[in-house]
This record gives C-alpha cells, structure tokens and sequence, in this order.
C-alpha cells in the first residue's frame, strides 16, 4: 500500500517538475551565443553577464532568451518572464520562449496567464508538444478541469507517442478519469 501512495505521488511530481524545466527554447547547456550557458561561471555572474550585454545591446535577441532561461532555472521566475517579453518584442513568433514563459507565470502562481501563454502557442501551432502538456498539467492541477486537461494530454501524446514522460502522462489520464 505504502508503495502505491508513493508511486501515485511521484507521477504529478514528474509532471510537474516536467512543466517548470519544460523548454528552456532548447538551449539549456548549448553554451548560448557568447558561451555563457553552461560554461563553468556560477548562476549569479552568468545572469550578471548577461544583464551587461543585453543592456549593451537591447536588439539582442539570443542574449534576451539566454537570460530568460538563465533566470528561469535559478528560480527567478519574474526576471525571466521581462527577458522572455523582451525577446517576444523582437521575434513574437518564437513559440518556445513564449511556452517558457507560460510556465514562469504557472510558477509565480498565475495559472491562467500560462494557460493564456500556451494558447497563444496552439493558436500558431496546434501541435506544440511541450504547449499541449504544459497545458495539461496547468489545467489539471491548478485550475481542476479534468476533461479539458485529459484532452491536452491526449494530444500531448498523440505528437510525442514515445516521450520519456508519455507513460506517466497515460497513468494521469487515467486518473483523471478519462
């Protein structure tokens, strides 16, 4: 019994934990355009060099999303979500700094700005696979609409059938009953 409850805990906390480190727009550990990802220099002095060069250069748009990112992996949510908005100044279409950002305001407690965020995604592309589970977990665990967060799942799976994650996902859309 006690192996069930633990295991039942651990699904929604891979979920979840797969909602807030979800995208990272596919740069986390690619070294960014200057080398700073990643590199050796602690989080604190890789947010200050980045401050410096996109105060340097504010059309910057591969230092703006290295600095969302930054930022969002440290946890610091509304520092990441102003970088995420200035780098949507300069490319509105980039899908996956506007799903990264979604999930920042998930974590600073605004659900139904992320749910807005991951819509705007769908919106262009219906196929988004991390959009579709974003918003499945958002609508499932903070705003408690089951069949509409069983449905983004369902899609979620239909696009990435074989994801690390699509077991778990399977088992959440059994729990939530559909």
């Amino acid at each position: 019994m006690r192996k069930l409850l633990i295991l039942s805990l651990m699904i929604p906390a891979t979920l979840l934990f797969a909602c807030q480190k979800s995208g990272n727009s596919g740069q986390q550990g690619q070294g960014g355009q200057f080398g700073y990802a990643g590199s050796q220099v602690d989080e604190d002095s890789q947010l200050r060099v980045l401050k410096v060069v996109v105060s340097e250069d504010p059309k910057n748009l591969r230092a703006w999303i290295d600095l969302g990112n930054a930022s969002m992996d440290s946890g610091r949510y509304p520092d990441a979500i102003k970088a995420y908005h200035a780098a949507l100044k300069l490319d509105p279409k980039d899908q996956d700094v506007r799903v990264d950002m979604g999930t920042c305001y998930r974590n600073i407690g605004q659900p139904l700005k992320a749910v807005e965020e991951y819509r705007k995604v769908l919106a262009v592309n219906p196929d988004h696979a991390i959009a579709l589970r974003n918003m499945g977990v958002v609508l499932a665990y903070d705003l408690h609409k089951k069949k509409e967060a069983a449905k983004m799942f369902k899609a979620y799976l239909k696009q990435s059938p074989s994801a690390p994650d699509a077991a778990a996902v399977r088992h959440e859309i059994a729990k939530l009953g559909e």
